[in-house]
């Protein structure tokens, strides 16, 4: 099967948007507890989750001819297939893990916390762009 660039590119544009997006409320320094920039970053880190994870979703079935069952499981068997290395794969887990704790139980989310979280990994959207147009680019030279 063959992957659809095109569709690729799009997530990673919708990946590279909702990161901008967020670093714009962390520089602006509008994510405080129990705000309308918290809530609105809440929102954010979906999207990013489900853009990521369909990209890496359309990679691994196209590519590989795997199959993933849910969010954590795409970015370990990313990780077992190298669409990402170790680093990210370990910076990414947790991410997905609160992902479904965001979507599910978001009424136990601590602010504090998942703004200490945003600052931490806001470099990890744009880590995976690269480590996915890096897996693109090793494709095309193989072709």
């Amino acid at each position: 099967m063959k992957i659809d660039e095109i569709r690729i590119q799009m997530y990673l544009s919708e990946i590279r948007r909702n990161g901008l997006a967020l670093r714009d409320l962390l520089e602006r320094n509008e994510l405080v507890p129990d705000s309308v920039a918290l809530k609105a970053a809440k929102y954010i880190l979906i999207e990013l989750a489900e853009a990521m994870s369909n990209t890496i979703q359309h990679l691994l079935a196209k590519d590989k001819g795997v199959a993933v069952s849910g969010y954590v499981d795409a970015v370990v068997k990313a990780f077992e297939n190298g669409l990402v290395d170790k680093n990210l794969f370990d910076r990414l887990k947790p991410f997905f893990d609160f992902r479904n704790s965001l979507v599910h139980r978001y009424w136990r989310i601590d602010d504090r916390r998942l703004i200490d979280n945003i600052k931490n990994g806001k470099d990890d959207f744009d880590l995976f762009i690269s480590q996915v147009e890096s897996y693109l680019d090793k494709k095309r030279l193989n072709q």
